[in-house]
Parts: C-alpha cells; structure tokens; sequence
C-alpha cells in the first residue's frame, strides 16, 4: 500500500502527486472513478454505512443524490491496496496504450439515512472529492423488507435457503448453469408481487424465475422471452404449504454482473395505466392495472414534472398504498378523444386514446401539399403495443412516398451490426462523401464522418449513439456482407432505366420512430393530391391476446428539438478551460440555428457563446475559469439550455445530477498557434498547436478537433488520430473542405486528452478559438 499523505489544507502537489520516477510517462491524474457501491438497497426509514469503492476518491467531502428524503455523510476514507490489472486492447489481445501507475484505490463510508417519506426506487449520486465529482452510482431505495441473501450451494429443493415474506432476493448467477433456489411459506389464495430491482442497477442478468410447488412441479415460469417479463409478475398460490422459487439465467450462463435483488410480498405495484396521457391544464381520472392496486384509479393534474417538460412523473395514492414505481403520463398539447369501434375519423390535431387488440383504422382530410405527423406513445408508456403505422388512400392502396435510385454498391464488412450503433465498417468508400444517404437492408441513414483510416468504421447521423434513420424507415441488425448502396432520392413515381442495382420504392409506412420514441411509430405524411385518406395501425406481431393501451397524436409538423450534454458533471481546472459537447435532435424538420447558453454558473466561471448553425447537431461550449479560484468548495448545479425563436429546451432535463465542480492544474495545457484557418472548398489548410506538460506527465496526448462542421474534417490523422507523442510539445494537422462545402464561418477548437483508468472525460482545450471559413469554390 502507498504511504497515505496526511493534509489540512489540500493542494494538488502534496495530494494528488504519485511517485511515478520509474514509470516511463511519468504520473497522470486521474479522475474520481467508481467501481463497486455496497449495499445496494437501503430500506426505507433507515440509516446505514454505504462503501463506495473506486480510484483517487481520497478526501472526498460530499455526497449528492437525485431523490430527496435522502441524505449521507463522509464517515472515513481509507486506501486500499493495489490490484492486478488485465487491460484488453481491441483486437482482444492485451492492450498497449500506457495509462500510467495505478492511481490510489480508496474505500469512502457514507452514512445513509433513508427518510420514511422517501420513495421506493433507484437513487443515483456523485461524490465530491478535490479532483471533482465522480461518476453516477446508483443503489435503491426500498421497502422494510427482509434481505434473503443467496447462500451457496442452493442448486436444488434439497439444500434452499428458507425465506421468510415479505422479503427482497439478493445473489448473483456467478457461474455457467448457476441456479439459486429459495424455500417460501405462503398462505391459501395469497397472491405475491414480484420486482427485480436488479434491472434498474444496470445487472446483466437476463433472470428465468420459476415458481415449483413441493413435489417439486413447476407451477409457473416468468422470463422465458430472455427476461422482459420479470421486471414484475405476480403469482396466486391456490393452497396454503411450502413453494420453492428458483432463479436462474436466460442463456445458463454466469458471471459476478449477473446479480438479481428480486422483491417478493403483498405491494401495490402499477404495470399499466389507460389513459396513457392527458391534454397539459387539463385534469383526468386514470385507470390502473398491476398487482395489488385496489380500486385502481387515481386524479391527475396535467401539470409537467421537474424533471420532464413534456409528461407528468407520479407514484399513484391507490387504496392500496403508493405506488412502488413512478408512472409517466404524456402531456399533450392538443384535444383529446376516445377511440370507439369501427373507423375513427379525425379533425386535426387530435390526441386518441384507445385500446388495440387487432387493428384500428382512421379517416381524415388533407389538402395537396399539406404537412402530417402521426405520433404513436404506447412502449414508452409501459404498454405491450410494439406499434406500425401507415396511411394508405381512401380505397386502401399504399401511397408511394418516394423512388431510391442506388448508383453504387459495396458491402458490410468485419462484423455483424445491430440496429443502433453509428458506426458501421463497409469494404470502400471511394463513391460517398459526408451528406450522402446510403441503403443498408430496409433502411436509409446519412452519413456523418468518413472513416479516417482503413481500419475504422463510416460513421452515420445519430442521436447519443442511436443511428438516425430517414424517410421513416426502420434501424435494423445487419450481418457481415450486408450489400450496402450509395442512393439517390427521387419523387414518387419516378421512372429509371436499370442499372443493374435494384430500385425501391418507398411507401408512407413506419415500424420503429428512431431515437427517443424506443418500439413506437413516428409516421410524416404529405398528401399527394387533395382528399380523404386512411391510417391504419396495428401491431407488428398481429393480433394481441388483450387489447393494450396506446396513444395517437394526429398533427400538422411542429417543427422543435431535443438536447443531450457531454459531460453532464465538468471537473474544471483553474485558469484552464474544458470543453461540454451538446447535440441536438432535429424533429419535424426544424432547421435552424440554436442559441446555447449554460445557466447556473458560479462567480469566476464563464461559458463561450455558442450557436449551433442550420442543419448541424453538434456545438461545443467552452467552461472558462479565473486562476484565482480555489480548487476546494461545493459542486454547483449546471443547466445548458438551448433557444430557437418562442422554443426553449434543457439538455438531459431528467438529470438532477449535472454538477460543475473544480479541480487542481491539469496534467496539460493546450495552446492554438493558428488563429485563423481560411479554406477553400475541395482544399486544405494546416492546424499547429503547442502543449505544455505539467505534474511530471509524460504519456501521448490525442488530440480532438470540437465543433467542427460535418463539411470539412482532418485528414491523415493515422490509426490513433492526431497524436502529440511522449517527447513532443508540438503537432500539425490537416484540415480538409469536401468539394461541395458551402461558405461558412464557425469557430472550432483544440482540445488534448490525458488517457486514464476512468470512463469520466479528462480533455482541456485551448482557451483560443480558432476562426475557420471555408470558401465555396
């Protein structure tokens, strides 16, 4: 173990310093990390020591939470001893990049006192410490339950654990085939609810729970679709006696992330609500259905939540008791109807609640030319509806949307693709540029980012790593050798000699919205000619065995926007500067600028202004700070909202933990040589940059070119991008304008990256923009 450093009054040298005179690049500073939270559920109206363990969490003098009733307070922090560290590079071999010496593991113990009045469910939280705030931890909060803990072997009926209800399971499936087997005593007619808490903490554990009466035949088994099912259940135990409960994983297969914390008694737990919303200033009576719910039915006020401008966020006050989990109710901003039997016909905008067995079918009116949204919410609501919209004409023909022309083809190459992530490896790309829209299966995605090397992938339009997809078509899971085609967009009815690639026509159909709207449909219209047309909708699967709840919004676009921040929780140096990356989701073809600010700022820390241009999602804000400012203090409370005309939208809104905190000198400073870049489009220009290092660091620093525009990017940056290597102080790069860039001025920055142990971003950037203009040719 190191020799801990005993302080009063800290500063970065005597408390941060690592003796590192034998490791090749010197010392780093690494920020706060989190690995392991103990215990993991609190009960409520209790107070009990937490151990949070994780790197430099050394002095750590605060703890914040999301939840209020609950509050903690530093009891001691003690050093551990190192571990041994396997790092697996990419290609699965051990990895070369250099992090450094290990940086101290500390054990901090928190009190944790649980109000009475907290709510039962998850409660995330960050530490403060004087390298900033760490990463989010989560545990839960809980009812007065007994922990059952799995006590191993209990593979079988003949060795379980016996339990005493209520109780909360506790265990993990640690190995391939593991099953955890628990002995109950239930009355005759009494009727248990079950929750797995563990889903909300982030367990890999896809858990198969089987209900076995004593002569050991299965009565009942939740979790067969691979573990969706056993969020919560319910069981009815026809005779009083002993039951066992048996947990196991999915696929048999086993590991320490696989832990479960499975909640077992008589709580009122809400799996559905009808309506599924409510109009915003309106109230509304809300039906339940769930286990042991009552009466169920409950009075709502259309009033949005703090954390979710456009939904009302409650834990229902049933007969029963509150709702153990938070229910959202969609807030619209339009009148609303019931759906009745038979075909509905619609006056625009219109909200429809409704149930759907089979299908159901709407007529309406439009004008040539006229611009429609039609806006499923049922999965996001908690509803089994996995919904398919489609407009067809009054006769019930398919309407052609439009003609894509491929006029070039490679395939998919490396590896399967799942349907959302941005990134995916294609064979070549000689053809395409940034902006083209490729064909990849059934769906049309754009692309961002051209890759850099030949072993890097072609990066497409997303949102927070969701691939973005176009003309309402669907994301899908492609396998290696996929054909993949470069694609011209043509009107409906367009007509082409064969080129030997196959043409698609398009129809106004919609399975899967995109980012944000998870299994629900996101269907734009525009009518062809004037008259009356159909939307029908349905489920994917066919007809339900019961009819589920949904939502439909009917409406003329209303052109808004979505933000996300990254990092939500800036650690900020004095006298430096940190860069917050923040995209935005464009929805119902807004196109315009978005004037960003960041609110809430403390005295002696400014924020760049920053507006995102037309047609671009991503700006960079930089988080200025005076030298003066001393590294000790509290986290401040940070917002970055985002303005366009009447329209105001908060970055990740639903987090209450967005915390600017400060730090000591970084282990870099980065300074921009070049002020200016002026390029033509189809041209180049030459970027220089200094780096001074600071607090013995000597390890490479990557470098990042922030808020670039998707015209222009750098060229021959190498298999590890723009690097200043372990003895250099200085670098150049390339950028580059595509030969269709339009003219534009923006300012970009330079940012260098000190590469650690912890997932938190560790990047300063340059205090000096740099003006780019790119000249169109």
């Amino acid at each position: 173990m190191r020799k801990r450093i005993a302080v009063l009054l800290l500063s970065a040298s005597c408390v941060f310093a690592q003796k590192a005179s034998d490791w090749p690049s010197g010392s780093r500073m690494t920020p706060p990390t989190l690995s392991r939270v103990a215990p993991l559920g609190v009960a409520r109206g209790m107070s009990v020591e937490m151990e949070i363990e994780g790197f430099n969490l050394a002095n750590a003098s605060a703890i914040y939470f999301s939840e209020k009733g609950v509050t903690g307070k530093i009891l001691r922090v003690k050093e551990l001893p190192d571990q041994a560290e396997l790092r697996l590079g990419a290609n699965g071999g051990v990895s070369s990049i250099d992090l450094g010496p290990m940086p101290p593991r500390n054990l901090v113990t928190v009190e944790v006192e649980i109000s009475g009045e907290a709510v039962v469910g998850p409660v995330n939280f960050r530490l403060l410490t004087p390298l900033g705030t760490s990463p989010m931890g989560t545990f839960l909060v809980e009812p007065f339950f007994g922990e059952a803990a799995d006590v191993e072997p209990n593979d079988s009926v003949d060795n379980a654990t016996e339990v005493y209800l209520p109780a909360i399971f506790t265990g993990a499936i640690s190995r391939n085939g593991d099953v955890d087997t628990y002995k109950i005593k239930v009355r005759a007619g009494q009727e248990l609810s079950f929750e797995n808490g563990g889903m909300l903490l982030g367990s890999t554990l896809q858990p198969v729970v089987r209900i076995l009466n004593e002569d050991q035949s299965v009565l009942a088994e939740f979790g067969q679709d691979g573990g969706s099912s056993v969020k919560a259940f319910s069981y009815r135990f026809a005779k009083e006696g002993n039951y066992y409960l048996q947990i196991t994983d999915f696929q048999q297969s086993g590991r320490a992330s696989h832990f479960y914390r499975l909640k077992a008694g008589e709580f009122p737990y809400v799996s559905s609500v009808y309506p599924l919303g409510l109009q915003q200033g309106k109230q509304a009576k809300v039906k339940v259905e769930g286990l042991h719910v009552g009466s169920g039915e409950f009075e709502v006020q259309g009033v949005p939540s703090e954390r979710d401008a456009f939904a009302v966020l409650t834990r229902p006050k049933l007969s029963t008791g509150l709702s153990f989990n938070e229910v959202r109710l969609e807030l619209g901003q339009h009148p609303e109807v019931e759906a009745k039997e038979g075909v509905n016909s619609l006056s625009l905008p219109v909200t429809v609640n409704g149930k759907l067995k089979k299908e159901a079918s709407f007529r309406f009116a439009a004008k040539k030319g006229e611009k429609l949204v039609f806006e499923v919410d049922a999965k996001r609501a908690g509803s089994d509806v996995d919904s398919f919209l489609e407009v067809v004409d009054a006769q019930g023909q398919s309407i052609e949307r439009a003609v894509l022309r491929p006029v070039w083809e490679t395939t998919t190459t490396l590896r399967d693709h799942d349907s959302a992530s941005r990134g995916i490896r294609i064979n070549s790309w000689n053809a395409i540029q940034v902006g083209d829209y490729v064909m990849l299966g059934g769906e049309v995605i754009q692309v961002s980012a051209m890759p850099k090397t030949p072993d890097d992938d072609m990066i497409f339009e997303n949102f927070n790593g969701q691939r973005i997809t176009y003309l309402d078509t669907t994301a899908e899971a492609h396998a290696i050798d996929s054909s993949i085609y470069k694609v011209q967009v043509h009107p409906a009815g367009a007509k082409f000699t064969s080129n030997g690639l196959p043409l698609t026509r398009l129809y106004y159909r919609n399975d899967d919205g995109g980012p944000g709207y998870s299994k629900d449909s996101l269907l734009h219209f525009t009518a062809p000619a004037d008259g009356e047309y159909q939307l029908r909708l349905r489920d994917v699967r066919g007809e339900l065995a019961k009819a589920q709840p949904y939502r439909l919004t009917a409406r003329h676009a209303e052109p808004d926007f979505r933000l996300s921040m990254t990092p939500r929780n800036p650690n900020l140096p004095p006298g430096a500067a940190v860069p917050i990356t923040v995209q935005a989701f464009r929805m119902d073809g807004f196109d315009g600028p978005i004037e960003l600010r960041v609110e809430g700022l403390p005295k002696g820390v400014s924020a760049t202004p920053s507006v995102m241009p037309p047609g671009q999602v991503f700006a960079t804000i930089l988080l200025k700070s005076d030298a003066s400012l001393s590294v000790a203090g509290q986290a401040t409370p940070i917002e970055v909202v985002g303005r366009a005309g009447k329209l105001a939208r908060y970055a990740n809104q639903e987090d209450q933990l967005k915390l600017l905190s400060m730090m000591p000198k970084p282990d870099i400073t980065v300074s921009a040589i070049t002020k200016v870049v002026e390029i033509e489009a189809g041209g180049t220009a030459d970027v220089n940059l200094t780096v001074e290092r600071q607090n013995g660091f000597k390890g490479r620093i990557p470098i990042s070119v922030l808020n670039l525009p998707p015209s222009v990017r750098v060229l021959d940056v190498g298999l590890n991008g723009v690097l200043v290597n372990e003895e250099e102080t200085k670098r150049g790069f390339t950028l580059a304008a595509l030969p269709g860039s339009a003219a534009l001025e923006q300012v970009i920055y330079v940012a260098g990256n000190v590469e650690t142990r912890s997932p938190q971003q560790n990047q300063f950037a340059a205090p000096e923009a740099i003006l780019l203009r790119v000249k169109a040719k």
